[in-house]
């Protein structure tokens, strides 16, 4: 298993299509920090809490790392590759192996994104006459991030499984939070919070528990929609075996 693990990490690593998943990926963050102008507003509040506001975004690297899960799948139906690695390798290797590798290469990515979001965050509060100040509700942030990415990877994975097009992966795991939960957080966030995408974020979002799930809620909604998707990606995977 260690070696299909390791061959599945280099498949999400290979070709140059890869760049553009991964800037995606990245991406997320940053647009949830321009779409909220209050996160910038950092006039009249010390530098613990400015760091931990311009952190914030982080809490949504679990949907990053869910993309680029998908990916790992998606990028063999695309390439019509798939039938020949389960062929060669056998499915239950292939499923488990996939679901592994896209966890390390999820863990990875946001870890990377950490550090990297930590060195912006330090120049904006410079801009502004703060010091980063990494207090509570940042380590918060980091820890909800990384858990997030953990179980937003293999959520990813098995969406990869359900589906089996690299598009609509795309759509119900980038678009839908985008779009469909932040509109419904709005209107109706009793029902939004339950969504994977909230979810997953409530784990590394101190600031906003006023309208998502509290810490052991959102892990446990958050491991339900795990479990749930990877026993519906093994069904739908062996089905189309028969």
């Amino acid at each position: 298993m260690t070696n299909v693990v390791r061959s599945e990490v280099l498949r999400w690593l290979s070709g140059t299509s890869v760049v553009a998943i991964y800037l995606v990926a990245v991406l997320m963050p940053v647009f949830v920090l321009l779409s909220d102008g209050g996160r910038l507003d950092l006039a009249g509040i010390d530098a613990g809490a400015a760091t931990t506001r311009l952190l914030g975004p982080l809490a949504w690297a679990g949907v990053s790392a869910a993309f680029v899960g998908a990916y790992g799948v998606t990028r063999e139906c695309y390439y019509a590759s798939l039938g020949r690695t389960l062929t060669g390798v056998g499915f239950v290797r292939v499923f488990w192996g996939k679901i592994l590798a896209g966890v390390v290469v999820g863990l990875v990515l946001v870890v990377g994104l950490l550090g990297a979001w930590t060195v912006i965050v330090g120049v904006l509060l410079h801009r502004e006459g703060l010091a980063l100040s990494l207090e509570g509700g940042a380590w918060r942030v980091y820890g909800g991030a990384v858990l997030g990415a953990a179980l937003g990877a293999s959520i990813g994975v098995a969406i990869g499984w359900i589906v089996r097009n690299y598009y609509l992966a795309a759509g119900l795991i980038i678009l839908v939070p985008l779009a469909l939960d932040f509109a419904m957080l709005r209107a109706v966030p009793e029902v939004a919070r339950f969504s994977p995408g909230l979810a997953l974020a409530a784990l590394g979002a101190p600031d906003q528990q006023h309208r998502m799930l509290d810490f052991v809620p959102a892990l446990g909604v958050s491991v339900a929609w795990a479990l749930v998707l990877i026993i519906t990606a093994w069904w739908a995977a062996s089905r189309r075996r028969m």
